[in-house]
Protein backbone atom coordinates (compact mmCIF):
# COMPACT_ATOMS: atom_id res chain seq x y z
CA UNK A 1 0.00 0.00 0.00
CA UNK A 2 1.64 3.37 -0.90
CA UNK A 3 0.43 5.09 2.16
CA UNK A 4 2.36 2.35 4.62
CA UNK A 5 5.43 2.92 2.28
CA UNK A 6 5.85 5.83 1.07
CA UNK A 7 3.26 8.64 3.15
CA UNK A 8 3.75 7.04 6.05
CA UNK A 9 7.72 7.60 6.63
CA UNK A 10 7.63 11.50 5.30
CA UNK A 11 4.63 12.51 7.68
CA UNK A 12 6.46 10.39 10.62
CA UNK A 13 9.73 12.04 9.59
CA UNK A 14 8.11 15.13 10.24
CA UNK A 15 6.87 14.38 13.53
CA UNK A 16 9.73 13.29 14.33
CA UNK A 17 11.55 16.52 14.00
CA UNK A 18 8.75 18.26 16.15
CA UNK A 19 9.62 15.61 19.37
CA UNK A 20 13.11 16.71 18.88
CA UNK A 21 11.93 20.44 19.09
CA UNK A 22 10.12 19.45 22.21
CA UNK A 23 13.28 17.18 23.92
CA UNK A 24 14.32 19.77 26.12
CA UNK A 25 10.83 20.07 27.31
CA UNK A 26 10.55 16.49 28.11
CA UNK A 27 11.06 14.23 31.26
CA UNK A 28 11.72 17.56 33.44
CA UNK A 29 9.60 18.11 36.91
CA UNK A 30 6.51 19.48 35.95
CA UNK A 31 6.25 23.05 36.18
CA UNK A 32 4.06 26.14 34.67
CA UNK A 33 2.20 27.12 31.55
CA UNK A 34 -0.80 24.06 32.54
CA UNK A 35 1.04 21.53 33.42
CA UNK A 36 -0.92 21.00 36.87
CA UNK A 37 -3.21 19.36 34.60
CA UNK A 38 -0.69 16.59 33.89
CA UNK A 39 0.08 16.65 37.80
CA UNK A 40 -3.87 16.14 38.56
CA UNK A 41 -4.00 13.27 35.81
CA UNK A 42 -1.04 11.16 37.00
CA UNK A 43 -2.25 11.84 40.59
CA UNK A 44 -5.64 9.74 39.93
CA UNK A 45 -3.83 7.45 38.29
CA UNK A 46 -1.44 6.70 40.65
CA UNK A 47 -3.56 6.26 43.41
CA UNK A 48 -5.62 3.83 41.36
CA UNK A 49 -2.22 1.81 40.61
CA UNK A 50 -1.27 1.69 43.88
CA UNK A 51 -4.27 0.96 45.65
CA UNK A 52 -6.47 -0.70 43.07
CA UNK A 53 -9.12 1.10 40.97
CA UNK A 54 -12.33 -1.53 42.00
CA UNK A 55 -11.45 0.43 45.59
CA UNK A 56 -12.80 3.53 44.09
CA UNK A 57 -15.41 2.49 41.86
CA UNK A 58 -13.35 3.05 38.93
CA UNK A 59 -14.03 7.15 39.62
CA UNK A 60 -11.41 9.64 39.58
CA UNK A 61 -9.86 9.58 43.09
CA UNK A 62 -8.16 12.59 44.50
CA UNK A 63 -7.30 11.25 47.99
CA UNK A 64 -4.28 9.48 48.67
CA UNK A 65 -4.57 6.36 50.84
CA UNK A 66 -2.91 7.43 53.85
CA UNK A 67 -5.50 7.83 57.12
CA UNK A 68 -3.95 11.33 57.66
CA UNK A 69 -4.49 12.49 54.02
CA UNK A 70 -8.45 11.94 54.09
CA UNK A 71 -11.41 14.33 54.60
CA UNK A 72 -9.05 16.90 52.44
CA UNK A 73 -10.41 18.63 49.25
CA UNK A 74 -7.36 20.07 47.73
CA UNK A 75 -9.48 21.84 44.87
CA UNK A 76 -10.72 18.20 44.26
CA UNK A 77 -14.78 19.33 43.60
CA UNK A 78 -15.98 22.65 43.95
CA UNK A 79 -19.02 21.75 46.48
CA UNK A 80 -17.13 19.46 48.03
CA UNK A 81 -19.71 17.25 48.35
CA UNK A 82 -18.72 14.12 45.87
CA UNK A 83 -16.80 12.41 49.10
CA UNK A 84 -17.21 9.30 49.85
CA UNK A 85 -17.81 7.84 53.61
CA UNK A 86 -14.22 6.70 53.77
CA UNK A 87 -12.97 10.53 52.83
CA UNK A 88 -11.98 10.21 49.76
CA UNK A 89 -12.56 13.01 47.55
CA UNK A 90 -13.25 12.65 43.50
CA UNK A 91 -12.71 14.69 40.59
CA UNK A 92 -15.93 14.55 38.51
CA UNK A 93 -15.88 17.57 36.67
CA UNK A 94 -15.22 15.81 33.06
CA UNK A 95 -16.32 12.28 32.84
CA UNK A 96 -14.15 9.72 33.66
CA UNK A 97 -12.49 7.93 30.17
CA UNK A 98 -9.40 10.17 29.60
CA UNK A 99 -7.74 8.97 32.48
CA UNK A 100 -9.02 5.35 31.96
CA UNK A 101 -7.53 5.62 28.82
CA UNK A 102 -3.69 5.32 29.49
CA UNK A 103 -4.00 4.08 32.70
CA UNK A 104 -5.37 0.74 31.49
CA UNK A 105 -2.02 0.77 28.58
CA UNK A 106 0.35 1.30 31.63
CA UNK A 107 -1.33 -1.27 33.95
CA UNK A 108 -1.05 -3.91 31.14
CA UNK A 109 2.56 -2.30 30.34
CA UNK A 110 2.96 -2.97 34.00
CA UNK A 111 4.18 0.70 33.94
CA UNK A 112 3.63 2.66 37.31
CA UNK A 113 2.25 6.13 35.44
CA UNK A 114 4.61 8.87 35.57
CA UNK A 115 5.33 12.01 33.70
CA UNK A 116 7.42 10.39 30.70
CA UNK A 117 5.15 7.44 29.67
CA UNK A 118 1.70 9.91 30.10
CA UNK A 119 4.33 12.45 27.56
CA UNK A 120 4.99 9.72 25.81
CA UNK A 121 1.19 8.99 25.34
CA UNK A 122 0.57 12.49 24.47
CA UNK A 123 2.85 12.75 21.75
CA UNK A 124 1.47 9.22 20.01
CA UNK A 125 -1.92 11.11 20.62
CA UNK A 126 -0.26 14.15 18.30
CA UNK A 127 0.89 12.02 16.01
CA UNK A 128 -2.38 10.05 15.32
CA UNK A 129 -4.03 13.80 14.96
CA UNK A 130 -1.70 14.79 12.73
CA UNK A 131 -2.54 11.38 10.60
CA UNK A 132 -7.03 12.30 10.46
CA UNK A 133 -5.77 16.15 9.45
CA UNK A 134 -4.00 14.82 6.47
CA UNK A 135 -7.09 12.20 5.78
CA UNK A 136 -9.22 15.16 6.14
CA UNK A 137 -7.66 17.27 3.75
CA UNK A 138 -7.20 14.43 1.39
CA UNK A 139 -11.51 13.95 1.65
CA UNK A 140 -12.25 17.20 1.04
CA UNK A 141 -9.89 17.07 -1.88
CA UNK A 142 -11.60 13.39 -3.14
CA UNK A 143 -7.64 12.29 -2.96
CA UNK A 144 -7.54 8.57 -1.86
CA UNK A 145 -5.78 9.14 1.66
CA UNK A 146 -4.24 5.24 0.57
CA UNK A 147 -1.92 6.50 -2.58
CA UNK A 148 0.91 8.62 -2.75
CA UNK A 149 1.74 11.46 -0.43
CA UNK A 150 -0.83 14.30 -1.07
CA UNK A 151 1.30 17.46 -0.90
CA UNK A 152 -2.13 19.97 0.23
CA UNK A 153 -2.37 17.60 3.00
CA UNK A 154 0.91 16.62 3.75
CA UNK A 155 1.13 21.10 4.81
CA UNK A 156 -2.07 20.41 6.55
CA UNK A 157 -0.44 17.80 8.47
CA UNK A 158 2.89 19.72 8.74
CA UNK A 159 1.43 23.19 10.25
CA UNK A 160 -0.74 20.97 12.26
CA UNK A 161 1.86 19.37 14.00
CA UNK A 162 4.12 22.38 14.44
CA UNK A 163 1.36 24.98 16.00
CA UNK A 164 2.67 25.86 19.08
CA UNK A 165 -0.52 25.22 21.23
CA UNK A 166 -0.42 21.42 19.71
CA UNK A 167 3.44 21.43 20.53
CA UNK A 168 2.88 22.24 23.67
CA UNK A 169 -0.65 20.62 25.12
CA UNK A 170 0.31 17.28 23.15
CA UNK A 171 3.15 17.07 24.51
CA UNK A 172 3.49 18.43 28.11
CA UNK A 173 -0.02 18.57 29.32
CA UNK A 174 -2.57 15.79 29.42
CA UNK A 175 -6.38 16.03 30.80
CA UNK A 176 -9.68 15.18 29.43
CA UNK A 177 -9.23 18.90 27.72
CA UNK A 178 -6.28 17.13 25.65
CA UNK A 179 -7.72 13.88 25.11
CA UNK A 180 -11.05 14.64 24.02
CA UNK A 181 -9.17 16.68 21.07
CA UNK A 182 -8.06 13.42 19.10
CA UNK A 183 -11.42 11.97 19.42
CA UNK A 184 -13.04 15.17 18.71
CA UNK A 185 -10.47 14.85 15.31
CA UNK A 186 -11.51 11.60 14.41
CA UNK A 187 -15.25 12.13 15.12
CA UNK A 188 -15.40 15.24 12.44
CA UNK A 189 -13.49 12.90 10.03
CA UNK A 190 -15.73 10.40 10.85
CA UNK A 191 -18.50 12.21 10.42
CA UNK A 192 -18.02 13.84 7.32
CA UNK A 193 -16.97 11.06 5.31
CA UNK A 194 -20.59 9.69 6.39
CA UNK A 195 -22.21 12.29 5.14
CA UNK A 196 -20.01 13.02 1.99
CA UNK A 197 -20.04 9.48 0.84
CA UNK A 198 -23.54 8.82 1.74
CA UNK A 199 -22.72 6.01 4.17
CA UNK A 200 -25.79 6.50 6.64
CA UNK A 201 -26.69 2.56 6.40
CA UNK A 202 -23.67 1.15 6.86
CA UNK A 203 -22.82 -1.04 9.65
CA UNK A 204 -19.14 0.06 9.58
CA UNK A 205 -19.59 3.62 9.26
CA UNK A 206 -22.59 3.79 12.17
CA UNK A 207 -20.36 1.44 14.33
CA UNK A 208 -17.32 3.94 14.07
CA UNK A 209 -19.70 6.76 14.28
CA UNK A 210 -21.35 5.67 17.09
CA UNK A 211 -17.84 4.58 19.24
CA UNK A 212 -15.81 7.33 18.62
CA UNK A 213 -19.10 10.08 19.77
CA UNK A 214 -19.50 8.25 22.66
CA UNK A 215 -15.74 8.07 23.91
CA UNK A 216 -15.86 12.00 23.09
CA UNK A 217 -18.74 12.39 25.12
CA UNK A 218 -17.84 10.01 28.13
CA UNK A 219 -14.28 11.98 27.44
CA UNK A 220 -14.84 15.47 28.02
CA UNK A 221 -18.28 18.23 27.51
CA UNK A 222 -17.20 18.99 23.99
CA UNK A 223 -18.78 15.46 23.27
CA UNK A 224 -21.98 16.75 23.75
CA UNK A 225 -21.53 20.11 21.73
CA UNK A 226 -20.39 17.82 18.77
CA UNK A 227 -23.63 15.63 19.18
CA UNK A 228 -25.74 19.26 19.01
CA UNK A 229 -23.91 20.20 16.10
CA UNK A 230 -24.64 16.56 14.46
CA UNK A 231 -28.04 16.59 15.43
CA UNK A 232 -29.13 20.16 14.34
CA UNK A 233 -27.31 19.86 10.90
CA UNK A 234 -29.10 16.30 10.75
CA UNK A 235 -32.69 18.03 11.39
CA UNK A 236 -31.54 20.44 8.41
CA UNK A 237 -31.10 17.85 5.98
CA UNK A 238 -33.51 14.89 7.18
CA UNK A 239 -36.09 16.57 4.88
CA UNK A 240 -33.85 15.94 1.56
CA UNK A 241 -31.93 12.97 2.43
CA UNK A 242 -33.80 10.59 4.64
CA UNK A 243 -30.27 8.98 5.24
CA UNK A 244 -29.88 11.46 7.82
CA UNK A 245 -32.30 9.93 9.80
CA UNK A 246 -30.07 7.19 11.29
CA UNK A 247 -27.56 9.90 11.72
CA UNK A 248 -29.91 11.80 14.12
CA UNK A 249 -31.04 8.97 16.00
CA UNK A 250 -28.00 7.54 16.67
CA UNK A 251 -26.46 10.55 18.04
CA UNK A 252 -29.66 11.00 20.13
CA UNK A 253 -29.48 7.44 22.04
CA UNK A 254 -25.47 7.72 22.07
CA UNK A 255 -25.90 10.68 24.02
CA UNK A 256 -28.50 9.76 26.04
CA UNK A 257 -26.86 6.43 26.96
CA UNK A 258 -23.65 7.93 27.69
CA UNK A 259 -25.36 10.50 29.37
CA UNK A 260 -27.09 8.29 31.84
CA UNK A 261 -24.03 6.09 32.53
CA UNK A 262 -22.09 9.33 33.66
CA UNK A 263 -24.53 10.13 36.42
CA UNK A 264 -25.01 6.59 37.43
CA UNK A 265 -21.39 6.53 37.79
CA UNK A 266 -20.54 9.51 39.46
CA UNK A 267 -24.22 9.42 41.71
CA UNK A 268 -22.59 6.39 43.27
CA UNK A 269 -20.02 8.32 45.23
CA UNK A 270 -22.13 10.29 47.54
CA UNK A 271 -25.89 10.26 45.88
CA UNK A 272 -27.20 12.17 42.65
CA UNK A 273 -28.04 14.59 44.40
CA UNK A 274 -24.77 15.63 45.50
CA UNK A 275 -23.43 15.06 41.80
CA UNK A 276 -25.92 17.54 41.09
CA UNK A 277 -24.92 20.12 42.98
CA UNK A 278 -21.23 19.70 42.28
CA UNK A 279 -22.08 20.26 38.73
CA UNK A 280 -24.51 23.55 39.23
CA UNK A 281 -21.73 25.31 41.46
CA UNK A 282 -18.61 24.00 39.03
CA UNK A 283 -21.28 25.80 35.93
CA UNK A 284 -21.81 28.83 37.96
CA UNK A 285 -17.84 29.02 38.17
CA UNK A 286 -16.78 28.32 35.05
CA UNK A 287 -19.49 28.75 32.94
CA UNK A 288 -20.43 32.26 31.56
CA UNK A 289 -22.82 33.56 34.61
CA UNK A 290 -20.51 33.85 36.93
CA UNK A 291 -20.55 37.11 39.67
CA UNK A 292 -24.14 37.66 38.35
CA UNK A 293 -24.93 38.78 41.64
CA UNK A 294 -22.73 41.66 41.83
CA UNK A 295 -25.18 43.59 39.16
CA UNK A 296 -25.93 44.23 35.20
CA UNK A 297 -22.75 46.42 35.22
CA UNK A 298 -20.51 44.14 36.93
CA UNK A 299 -21.95 41.10 35.18
CA UNK A 300 -21.56 43.05 31.83
CA UNK A 301 -17.73 44.32 32.11
CA UNK A 302 -16.73 40.89 33.56
CA UNK A 303 -18.04 38.96 30.53
CA UNK A 304 -16.27 41.27 28.22
CA UNK A 305 -13.20 40.90 29.91
CA UNK A 306 -13.82 36.97 29.92
CA UNK A 307 -14.12 37.37 25.77
CA UNK A 308 -11.30 39.77 25.58
CA UNK A 309 -8.89 37.09 27.21
CA UNK A 310 -10.17 34.22 25.15
CA UNK A 311 -9.91 36.26 21.65
CA UNK A 312 -5.94 37.16 23.21
CA UNK A 313 -5.55 33.66 23.22
CA UNK A 314 -6.74 33.13 19.91
CA UNK A 315 -4.60 35.92 18.96
CA UNK A 316 -1.13 34.64 20.35
CA UNK A 317 -1.60 31.01 19.59
CA UNK A 318 -2.68 31.33 16.15
CA UNK A 319 -0.73 34.85 15.32
CA UNK A 320 1.20 33.04 12.62
CA UNK A 321 -1.67 31.33 11.07
CA UNK A 322 -4.03 34.45 10.62
CA UNK A 323 -0.31 35.70 8.54
CA UNK A 324 -1.04 33.16 6.14
CA UNK A 325 -4.66 33.57 5.89
CA UNK A 326 -4.36 37.12 5.18
CA UNK A 327 -1.24 36.12 2.58
CA UNK A 328 -3.99 33.99 0.80
CA UNK A 329 -7.03 36.33 1.17
CA UNK A 330 -4.39 38.99 -0.72
CA UNK A 331 -3.58 36.97 -3.32
CA UNK A 332 -7.03 35.74 -4.39
CA UNK A 333 -8.02 39.81 -4.48
CA UNK A 334 -4.87 40.88 -6.28
CA UNK A 335 -4.87 38.11 -9.30
CA UNK A 336 -8.18 37.38 -10.87
CA UNK A 337 -7.07 33.72 -11.86
CA UNK A 338 -6.76 32.64 -8.41
CA UNK A 339 -10.56 32.42 -7.11
CA UNK A 340 -11.10 30.59 -3.74
CA UNK A 341 -14.44 29.25 -3.68
CA UNK A 342 -15.73 26.71 -0.97
CA UNK A 343 -17.54 23.34 -1.82
CA UNK A 344 -20.80 22.05 -0.08
CA UNK A 345 -18.06 20.00 1.62
CA UNK A 346 -16.11 22.63 2.68
CA UNK A 347 -19.51 24.20 4.30
CA UNK A 348 -19.93 21.22 5.45
CA UNK A 349 -16.69 20.90 7.60
CA UNK A 350 -16.74 24.19 8.42
CA UNK A 351 -19.95 23.16 10.52
CA UNK A 352 -18.87 19.98 12.18
CA UNK A 353 -15.21 21.52 12.63
CA UNK A 354 -16.82 25.17 13.88
CA UNK A 355 -19.67 24.84 15.76
CA UNK A 356 -18.66 22.53 18.56
CA UNK A 357 -15.79 25.05 19.70
CA UNK A 358 -18.32 28.22 19.33
CA UNK A 359 -20.97 26.38 21.57
CA UNK A 360 -18.55 25.40 24.18
CA UNK A 361 -16.72 29.12 24.61
CA UNK A 362 -20.64 30.32 24.56
CA UNK A 363 -21.63 28.20 27.33
CA UNK A 364 -18.26 27.93 28.96
CA UNK A 365 -16.64 31.24 28.42
CA UNK A 366 -15.18 31.59 31.91
CA UNK A 367 -13.37 28.42 31.54
CA UNK A 368 -12.33 29.13 27.45
CA UNK A 369 -10.60 32.07 29.37
CA UNK A 370 -8.11 28.54 29.85
CA UNK A 371 -5.77 28.78 26.45
CA UNK A 372 -6.05 24.97 26.02
CA UNK A 373 -9.45 25.60 24.84
CA UNK A 374 -8.20 27.15 21.89
CA UNK A 375 -6.43 23.74 20.95
CA UNK A 376 -9.79 22.90 19.06
CA UNK A 377 -10.12 25.41 17.04
CA UNK A 378 -6.19 23.88 15.37
CA UNK A 379 -8.00 21.11 13.37
CA UNK A 380 -9.90 23.92 11.94
CA UNK A 381 -6.86 25.92 10.55
CA UNK A 382 -4.69 23.37 9.54
CA UNK A 383 -7.10 22.08 7.34
CA UNK A 384 -8.19 25.10 5.97
CA UNK A 385 -4.72 26.37 5.88
CA UNK A 386 -4.16 22.92 3.76
CA UNK A 387 -7.63 23.81 1.04
CA UNK A 388 -5.89 27.01 0.45
CA UNK A 389 -2.57 25.62 -0.51
CA UNK A 390 -4.15 23.27 -3.01
CA UNK A 391 -6.42 26.00 -5.00
CA UNK A 392 -3.64 28.00 -4.84
CA UNK A 393 -1.24 25.19 -5.74
CA UNK A 394 -3.75 24.85 -9.02
CA UNK A 395 -4.21 28.25 -10.13
CA UNK A 396 -0.77 28.20 -10.67
CA UNK A 397 -0.33 31.97 -8.87
CA UNK A 398 2.77 30.95 -7.10
CA UNK A 399 5.47 28.96 -8.33
CA UNK A 400 6.02 25.46 -6.52
CA UNK A 401 9.45 26.50 -5.30
CA UNK A 402 8.04 29.97 -3.54
CA UNK A 403 5.18 28.16 -1.73
CA UNK A 404 7.41 25.42 -0.76
CA UNK A 405 10.13 28.14 0.57
CA UNK A 406 6.93 29.76 2.20
CA UNK A 407 6.34 26.54 4.08
CA UNK A 408 9.59 25.96 6.02
CA UNK A 409 9.46 30.22 6.54
CA UNK A 410 5.82 29.36 8.59
CA UNK A 411 7.40 26.55 10.14
CA UNK A 412 10.60 28.14 11.77
CA UNK A 413 7.91 30.95 12.40
CA UNK A 414 5.99 28.55 14.52
CA UNK A 415 8.54 26.69 16.58
CA UNK A 416 10.29 30.23 17.71
CA UNK A 417 6.89 31.20 18.62
CA UNK A 418 6.76 28.12 20.78
CA UNK A 419 10.06 28.77 21.71
CA UNK A 420 9.07 32.17 23.46
CA UNK A 421 5.83 30.87 25.19
CA UNK A 422 7.46 28.24 26.74
CA UNK A 423 11.09 27.15 27.06
CA UNK A 424 11.88 30.82 27.68
CA UNK A 425 10.19 31.68 30.88
CA UNK A 426 10.93 28.41 32.38
CA UNK A 427 14.22 28.98 31.77
CA UNK A 428 14.39 32.21 34.06
CA UNK A 429 12.02 30.86 36.40
CA UNK A 430 12.44 27.53 38.78
CA UNK A 431 11.92 24.58 36.61
CA UNK A 432 12.47 22.45 40.01
CA UNK A 433 10.43 24.39 42.41
CA UNK A 434 7.46 22.28 42.31
CA UNK A 435 9.61 18.80 42.43
CA UNK A 436 11.67 20.18 45.34
CA UNK A 437 9.12 21.38 47.24
CA UNK A 438 7.05 18.14 47.30
CA UNK A 439 10.00 16.06 47.74
CA UNK A 440 11.30 18.39 50.58
CA UNK A 441 6.95 17.78 52.58
CA UNK A 442 7.48 13.93 51.40
CA UNK A 443 10.52 13.17 53.12
CA UNK A 444 10.21 15.61 56.37
CA UNK A 445 6.95 14.69 57.15
CA UNK A 446 5.23 11.22 58.54
CA UNK A 447 2.62 9.19 56.34
CA UNK A 448 0.51 9.71 60.04
CA UNK A 449 0.79 13.09 60.35
CA UNK A 450 -2.34 15.74 59.03
CA UNK A 451 -0.55 18.06 56.73
CA UNK A 452 -1.62 21.53 56.70
CA UNK A 453 -0.52 25.33 55.03
CA UNK A 454 -1.48 28.68 55.71
CA UNK A 455 -1.35 29.53 51.97
CA UNK A 456 -4.70 29.86 50.77
CA UNK A 457 -3.38 27.82 47.29
CA UNK A 458 -1.26 24.98 47.42
CA UNK A 459 -0.26 23.71 43.64
CA UNK A 460 -1.13 20.56 42.47
CA UNK A 461 2.14 19.74 41.13
CA UNK A 462 3.59 20.05 44.53
CA UNK A 463 0.95 17.60 45.58
CA UNK A 464 1.55 15.32 43.57
CA UNK A 465 5.52 15.14 44.02
CA UNK A 466 4.70 15.11 47.80
CA UNK A 467 1.90 12.80 47.71
CA UNK A 468 -0.37 13.95 50.18
CA UNK A 469 -2.76 16.14 50.91
CA UNK A 470 -2.52 19.18 52.72
CA UNK A 471 -5.23 21.43 54.09
CA UNK A 472 -5.40 25.04 54.27
CA UNK A 473 -5.43 26.57 57.44
CA UNK A 474 -6.37 29.81 58.61
CA UNK A 475 -4.16 29.42 61.82
CA UNK A 476 -2.63 27.04 64.12
CA UNK A 477 -6.29 26.81 66.14
CA UNK A 478 -8.27 25.83 62.57
CA UNK A 479 -5.73 23.17 62.39
CA UNK A 480 -5.78 21.99 66.02
CA UNK A 481 -9.46 22.07 65.78
CA UNK A 482 -9.42 19.73 62.07
CA UNK A 483 -7.34 17.48 63.53
CA UNK A 484 -8.61 16.67 66.45
CA UNK A 485 -12.30 16.01 65.15
CA UNK A 486 -9.80 13.42 63.13
CA UNK A 487 -8.42 11.88 66.36
CA UNK A 488 -4.93 12.44 65.14
CA UNK A 489 -2.30 13.63 67.47
CA UNK A 490 0.11 14.89 65.22
CA UNK A 491 0.35 17.72 62.65
CA UNK A 492 2.37 19.87 60.67
CA UNK A 493 1.87 23.16 59.47
CA UNK A 494 4.14 24.15 56.49
CA UNK A 495 4.64 27.89 55.73
CA UNK A 496 5.35 29.25 52.02
CA UNK A 497 7.39 32.42 51.68
CA UNK A 498 10.04 34.28 49.81
CA UNK A 499 13.75 34.96 51.25
CA UNK A 500 15.83 37.09 48.91
CA UNK A 501 13.37 36.15 46.37
CA UNK A 502 14.19 31.91 46.58
CA UNK A 503 10.95 30.22 48.10
CA UNK A 504 11.10 28.48 51.26
CA UNK A 505 8.93 26.45 53.65
CA UNK A 506 9.14 26.56 57.43
CA UNK A 507 7.63 22.99 59.31
CA UNK A 508 5.95 23.48 62.82
CA UNK A 509 4.99 20.82 64.35
CA UNK A 510 2.36 20.38 67.41
CA UNK A 511 1.41 17.20 69.10
CA UNK A 512 -1.55 16.85 71.32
Amino acid sequence: MDFIKRTLPILFGIFLLSVAVRLPQLNRPLSKHHEFCTAISLRIMQIWYDNGIEKYGFNPVMTFNNTADKFINNSANQSGKMIDKEGNYYYVSHPPFAYYFPFFIFKILHIRPDVLPLQILNLIFHFISGLFVYFTVCLLSFSRARSLPYRSAVVAFTIYIFLPITLWFQGNVYMSDMAVHLLFIIGVYTALKMIIRQKFYSPKYIFFYTVVLGLMIYTSWLGMFFAFGILVYSLLHVRDIKGFRVLLWSTVIVTLIMLRLIVYQYSQINGVGSYVEEMLSRYIVRGSLEETDQGLWHFMFSYLWLIKTLLYNYVIHYIVIYVLIGAFVWLAISRKKLKIVFSENGYRFIWLSVTPVVLMHVFFLNYSVQDFSVLYASLFFSVLLGILYDKVKKSGAIPIRRMQIGLVIAVVLLVTQYELMNYLPLKYDSVSYYYNTGLNIKNFTGENELLFTTNAEIDPQIIYYAQRNIRYAKDKADAQMFAESRGISKWEIISFHNESGTPKMHFETYSK
